[in-house]
């Protein structure tokens, strides 16, 4: 009997060790862009381009959304969450986020400063085998995404 309150203890603080936070869904960046933290109007990136966007294999996807904003002159706002096969895969996506947004800011530099600080302070977060990526308002965002966690 010992043995077994034991080893549903341990259950119980592994549980606990594993930050317990939810998956992130397609939905949560339906959520983001209704929040209104983006620049301007938002559109659905055909799904056949976010592999090759994000240097993703396409195998590696379970399902995934991505918005960007319209008039990309102007901003460099996008929010993308990838559903991956598994965590191996959500690393190397979320390693693949990080290196489009470096890739951003250097392009940036040339067409259009004024969204590097948007650029700059980019909400890239793993949870399981889920990533989002979010670029947008740095004032704002941040809040938004704290709502999307509770």
């Amino acid at each position: 009997m010992k043995r077994l309150f034991a080893l549903t203890l341990c259950l119980f603080v592994l549980a606990g060790c594993s930050g317990g936070e939810r998956p992130y869904t397609t939905a949560d960046a339906t959520k983001l862009v209704e929040a209104g933290v983006f620049d301007g109007e938002m559109a659905i990136i055909e799904s056949s381009v976010v592999p090759l966007l994000y240097g993703i294999e396409p195998d590696s996807l379970v399902e995934y959304i991505s918005y960007q904003a319209v008039n990309t002159a102007v901003s460099a706002d996008e929010v993308t969450v990838l559903v991956l096969k598994d965590e191996d895969s959500a690393r190397r996506a979320e390693e693949a986020c990080r290196a489009r947004v470096e890739s951003q800011i250097e392009n940036c530099r040339l067409y259009s400063p004024g969204a590097i600080p948007n650029l700059e302070a980019a909400q890239i977060s793993r949870v399981g085998s889920t990533v989002l990526m979010a670029v947008g308002d740095p004032q704002r965002l941040p809040a938004a995404l704290r709502e999307l966690r509770e």
